[in-house]
């Protein structure tokens, strides 16, 4: 398995479809014609859109190849028509430092990320910024102190996890999951039902669990998921913003298109300029009528910039 990453991984795993039988019936109903020359979801659907907004079929249509439709769209800027076109990226090799300006980008957008809290990070991956990138005596710093941070990070989660195995843990536990419910005023009674023992209080429950192995093997069984997730949440603090994570994004073309502008800028942060740089290559070729107008320029230090004369459309 790879440790350490220098690009991230893009998967495109979610894009439209446009049912022709369905666009079809519309037209038949509504007694219009739409000729155009695209065969692609994500052109034929804002397309649609915008003509929908002015009614512009048959003899109103003008313009009847959607490259020149589109570009026009774009040019003044009525974006809005952009946001009916979606896709979903599944990006991996990328840092959580990455994730944290990633999400920040609200609108048309939506996420699914790798929770720390229940994965276990043991076997972590890293990714080297760009910056430390190719020097040998910065990427050896930069690895030594992930090796150590993991192995903090594996001695905080066994640690805890024998603190919170302990009577008292167990039953806070079985308190914090509402699997010790209140009954009578101080009395608390287990969901299921614990043969010879119920109805007691916090003390006699930890005093039950300390005295009776059987009943402690319970607490640990019905607590064991709760106490994994409480280790791994208080352990992963030591982990660097290097880690590297998983994220399912969602947005829609506008949205996409902001992402790029924004993030490909050459002031941006270099791993999620990279990123952008990525996504547009990717894009412009599933869109080329909807992202074709970024350029993706090489900078003096080898890294890229995007670039676009329409912007904020």
């Amino acid at each position: 398995m790879q440790k350490y990453f220098k690009r991230a991984n893009i998967y495109l795993v979610g894009k439209q479809v446009m049912p022709a039988e369905e666009v079809q019936r519309c037209l038949d109903n509504e007694a219009d014609v739409w000729i155009t020359d695209t065969d692609n979801p994500a052109h034929r659907i804002p397309e649609l859109a915008g003509r929908i907004c002015y009614m512009s079929f048959g003899e109103k249509q003008g313009r009847k190849d959607n490259n020149s439709y589109l570009s026009n769209i774009i040019k003044v800027g009525h974006g809005s028509v952009l946001e009916h076109t979606v896709y979903s990226l599944l990006l991996t090799g990328i840092s959580r430092s990455l994730t944290h300006e990633l999400v920040r980008h609200r609108a048309g957008f939506a996420y699914s990320q790798l929770s720390q809290r229940y994965v276990d990070e043991t076997d972590a991956q890293f990714v080297i910024p760009p910056a430390v990138q190719d020097d040998p005596e910065l990427e050896k710093t930069l690895q030594d102190f992930c090796d150590v941070s993991l192995m903090v990070y594996g001695e905080l989660t066994d640690k805890l996890a024998e603190k919170y195995a302990t009577p008292t843990g167990l039953v806070d536990f079985a308190l914090r999951e509402e699997q010790l419910t209140e009954g009578e005023t101080g009395k608390f009674t287990f969901g299921e039902a614990v043969e010879g023992h119920d109805n007691l209080s916090i003390d006699e429950w930890r005093s039950r669990a300390a005295e009776s192995e059987s009943i402690a093997k319970f607490f640990k069984k019905k607590t064991i998921r709760a106490r994994r997730k409480a280790a791994r949440e208080a352990a992963r603090a030591v982990l660097p913003n290097a880690t590297e994570t998983k994220i399912f994004v969602t947005g829609n073309a506008r949205a996409w298109r902001h992402f790029i502008e924004l993030r490909g800028d050459i002031h941006a942060e270099a791993e999620i300029r990279a990123l952008a740089c990525d996504v547009a290559r990717l894009l412009k070729k599933e869109a080329p009528n909807l992202f074709g107008d970024y350029e993706i320029v090489e900078l003096p230090d080898g890294t890229e910039r995007t670039r676009t004369t329409h912007r904020k459309v």
